[in-house]
């Protein structure tokens, strides 16, 4: 690195994403922006003429910067791993958004690599950075709710047939991979496990409910984590209005997040001594206490995210998400929908050589088997 700042590039940077990342990185003192890089070459010149940095023709230009240091993936997950296995090989460290790809072997491919090259892989998981999901964690690890019996999540969109329509890739096996679990649902499913922890095995329903697509806009599944507790999982782009929430119990209380409204639940016993030793023949439970948190909006968790990745390659160590962090919620998302399509308890992890046979039949077929 030529300066105290880390040099970074983003691929796909005239979509969406790709303009969030270029303002969250605007925002920053740990890294700089050197250059972009999209498909449409018009809109990209343009956006370079506006930032005054770099344009690049293709990944081999970025990849050949000596002045990039590393590169953040803004493109569809599709693409993922290609981009990441070239930059690791070319020296570059890797911040790539979510879902790390389409397979958990896509993922064990890109963690490979990096390990490989000796480069870091961090996933854009930013909500992880958001004050209540910080204080949520911290509360578990603390023992405010004691050991977690049950976990709970419904992740209730709403998208368009529009939105599907709109580009080519979104809403088939062969371009997007799968649809809630891998797209629109996976922050969530990220949050579930990082809060409350990764289950066991999965019991998995899919369904095109309402959407004229190939994947599944309706999913839903029963967990088994380690200890006998169970949870649900559900995620949606056919219903409204659009709602998250996450439920985790434990043996003295419990933790919910509402739409980012954190409550915090305390008993004066544990369920287990309650269980054991109440007396009360009446239908009694023990009494709590409610604690509810305010925090202060936060305008962008990209711009931590992306600042704490930028600081590990300038101080050398891990980044909060690595490649690894990110697999979790790709291999929950591949259990629940081998199951679904399987009609069978899934046990994680999922093995690899099934999954991929799965996906490469899905391609074939374009549909959700009885469907």
């Amino acid at each position: 690195m030529g300066t105290d700042k880390v040099g970074l590039a983003v691929i796909g940077s005239t979509g969406i994403i790709g303009r969030v990342h270029i303002d969250a990185i605007a925002q920053l003192d740990s890294c700089r922006l050197v250059g972009v890089t999209a498909r449409k070459q018009e809109p990209l010149r343009r956006q370079a003429m506006e930032q005054q940095v770099v344009m690049y023709a293709s990944l081999d230009e970025v990849l050949e910067d000596p002045e990039v240091d590393a590169v953040v993936i803004a493109t569809p997950h599709p693409s993922h791993l290609e981009i990441t296995l070239k930059a690791a090989e070319a020296g570059k460290h890797v911040l790539t958004e979510k879902p790390m790809g389409v397979t958990p072997s896509d993922a064990d491919a890109m963690i490979s690599a990096a390990k490989s090259a000796g480069v870091k892989l961090g996933v854009l998981f930013n909500n992880r950075f958001r004050p209540e999901a910080i204080k949520a964690r911290e509360l578990i690890q603390q023992g405010a709710i004691g050991a977690v019996n049950r976990v709970s999540m419904s992740s209730v969109m709403l998208r368009s047939q529009d939105y599907y329509d709109r580009l080519d890739w979104r809403g088939r096996w062969d371009t997007e991979g799968g649809g809630v679990l891998i797209n629109q649902g996976i922050h969530a499913i990220d949050m579930m496990q990082w809060l409350g922890g990764m289950p066991t095995s999965v019991f998995g329903r899919l369904s095109a409910h309402r959407h004229n697509v190939e994947v599944e806009d309706y999913a839903t599944a029963v967990m088994e984590f380690q200890g006998g507790g169970h949870g649900t999982l559900h995620c949606t782009t056919a219903q409204a209005p659009n709602h998250q929430r996450l439920e985790i119990w434990g043996e003295r209380g419990a933790l919910i997040l509402d739409n980012w409204a954190l409550t915090l639940y305390s008993i004066g016993t544990s369920v287990t001594d309650f269980i054991e030793n109440n007396k009360d023949v009446a239908f009694t439970s023990p009494d709590f206490e409610t604690e509810t948190f305010e925090f202060e909006s936060v305008s962008s968790t990209h711009v931590p995210a992306i600042d704490d990745f930028a600081r590990a390659i300038l101080e050398d160590r891990e980044p909060a998400i690595t490649g690894e962090d990110g697999l979790h919620a790709q291999e929950l998302v591949a259990a629940v929908t081998l199951s679904g399509c399987r009609d069978k308890l899934v046990r994680l992890p999922v093995d690899r050589a099934e999954y991929d046979a799965l996906m490469d039949q899905l391609r074939t077929t374009r549909r959700l088997p009885g469907t």
